[in-house]
């Protein structure tokens, strides 16, 4: 259900558009029009998107997701889900984003990857979230191109995920960010604690909460 759930159209099932400010990760506070993918391969169970999960027949062209992406005065384009990489039609989106001056970022899971995208995946913003769900598994292309790894800090996630070998590259680089699990009390002192233990073994991470919920916006 990881490596082989793909979707094979190059039609984008799309469940919506919208701006906002980036509220999560390192890129934080930028303005942003977000393009969620309908259709996930994996099954959190504290998904703040339920909506998106389920893939549905494909709900928008190219053009369309071109045209209203344009239409906003935003130059940043964060294409979430759902799952991105589910789609093979992202390649060719992203293409296109970048063509018209777009700068990009993609969050996604971790777990799939979609051919040609090592032909842009340099140029775009990869946040990946490994999930505990897929036992933290992350595609190695992902691990080659990715930009940052924010982890919910749920009480699957400990310090030995954390320390795993293909993640301590991204922890020397301070490129991990701890968000606690719905801005929930406990995740929170949970993700401190993580914090310092990292702290304590010669790495920096960030807590940064969902800055959008606390704002009260989408």
């Amino acid at each position: 259900m990881l490596r082989d759930q793909v979707r094979t159209t190059n039609a984008l099932s799309i469940n919506e558009i919208y701006e906002s400010i980036q509220g999560e990760g390192l890129l934080i506070g930028t303005p942003s029009v977000f393009v969620r993918f309908q259709g996930c391969n994996l099954r959190c169970p504290w998904c703040d998107q339920p909506s998106a999960l389920s893939f549905r027949e494909a709900s928008y062209d190219q053009e369309e997701v071109l045209k209203r992406v344009k239409s906003s005065p935003f130059r940043h384009v964060v294409i979430t889900g759902g799952e991105p990489f589910a789609h093979t039609g992202l390649f060719q989106l992203v293409k296109r984003l970048l063509e018209e001056g777009f700068s990009v970022q993609i969050e996604t899971n971790g777990t799939l990857w979609v051919e040609g995208m090592e032909e842009v995946a340099e140029r775009v913003h990869i946040t990946c979230s490994p999930k505990a769900v897929a036992d933290f598994f992350v595609h190695p292309k992902i691990l080659k191109f990715a930009r940052e790894l924010k982890f919910v800090v749920d009480s699957a996630l400990s310090l030995e995920v954390l320390l795993k070998k293909e993640f301590v590259p991204f922890l020397k680089d301070q490129r991990v960010v701890l968000q606690p699990e719905s801005n929930r009390p406990e995740a929170l002192e949970k993700a401190l604690s993580l914090q310092r233990e990292l702290a304590e073994r010669g790495f920096t991470v960030r807590v940064i909460p969902q800055v959008h919920k606390f704002l009260g916006i989408k």
